[in-house]
């Protein structure tokens, strides 16, 4: 009798325990879903409706036949590669002293063509962008001899707008992964295919790569003078320690929207821009010109500049 009382009581311990590790288990079940929904959800919630657009906004065949190549090499890698904000807006990058941004003018519309695909692990992109340079000319032969496996950065616009973009970093460039050199019957030209993999789309870049000429701010000057050829000034050491960049000229009401990089160039006197009524500054905090800085300012107006980011 007692033998069969003690077996009830481990019984009913032993089904208490089972009991407690069920709820315990549904509950963290349930609480991972709440979780995994809540972060759902307030990733869609960033992102908000997409709605539909019109033809006009779907016409095919829009990009520019004027495409920009940044080789890496070309890349001032003492200043750090500008990443995306928030608006999917880069910066525009430095590159080393005389070094610009060289176009290549394609014959047929260039193509762009981005995909992404789910793996049994992960998902994997490809950005693949191709270019129709036409001819048999010494110029392109070079580059597919001395540039096959290269790596690049491309900037490119579409059609009657003014924006850039920019496919490819420092760490990630596009790579000239393909090239087609024909001499027959179809015709003589040679097609370039440029390949990234990364499920990365192109990002909006704030500058112009056909505008690249670099201007030499005075040691004594305390203003930046803007001219219509330049949208990046050098900023050397000042004549004396402290001084203070405090104004801009030679803008007017055409250059709003305008995007102005200052880049470091500072060792032992480094000059500082500070923030004012016309440099509009992050929480107002001064930037120094030292050598491996860089700050990137948009023209509100012709007595104004806010900025963009900084290095």
């Amino acid at each position: 009798m007692k033998t069969h009382h003690t077996r009830k009581v481990f019984l009913f311990f032993f089904g208490l325990l089972a009991f407690i590790f069920c709820v315990m288990a549904v509950s963290h079940s349930f609480s991972d879903n709440i979780i995994a929904a809540g972060v759902s959800l307030a990733g869609m919630m960033a992102i908000g409706h997409i709605d539909d657009v019109t033809d006009r906004d779907t016409h095919g065949s829009a990009i520019a036949y004027q495409v920009f190549l940044v080789s890496i090499d070309q890349i001032d890698r003492s200043v750090d590669f500008p990443q995306p904000n928030g608006n999917r807006e880069v910066s525009p990058m430095t590159l080393k002293t005389g070094e610009i941004p060289h176009y290549i003018e394609a014959h047929t519309i260039p193509t762009l063509s981005s995909s992404t695909e789910k793996g049994d692990i992960t998902t994997s992109g490809s950005n693949n962008f191709v270019i129709v340079a036409g001819g048999d000319r010494d110029q392109i032969s070079n580059f597919v001899e001395q540039f096959a496996g290269g790596k690049f950065i491309i900037l490119y616009k579409h059609v009657k707008e003014s924006q850039w973009f920019i496919l490819g970093e420092l760490e990630r460039p596009v790579i000239l992964n393909n090239t087609e050199t024909h001499d027959d019957a179809d015709g003589r030209f040679t097609q370039l295919t440029f390949v990234r993999q990364s499920v990365d789309l192109p990002l909006k870049y704030l500058g112009n790569p056909s505008v690249t000429y670099s201007t030499e701010v005075a040691p004594t000057a305390t203003e930046i003078a803007t001219i219509p050829g330049s949208n990046n000034y050098s900023i050397v050491d000042g004549a004396t320690t402290n001084v203070e960049i405090t104004d801009v000229s030679g803008l007017t009401t055409s250059d709003k929207g305008r995007y102005i990089t200052l880049v470091g160039a500072g060792t032992t006197k480094p000059k500082k821009v500070v923030g004012n009524t016309t440099f509009i500054l992050a929480e107002g905090t001064a930037w120094t010109a030292a050598v491996g800085h860089a700050l990137t300012l948009r023209v509100l107006d012709q007595n104004t500049l806010v900025e963009v980011s900084r290095s």
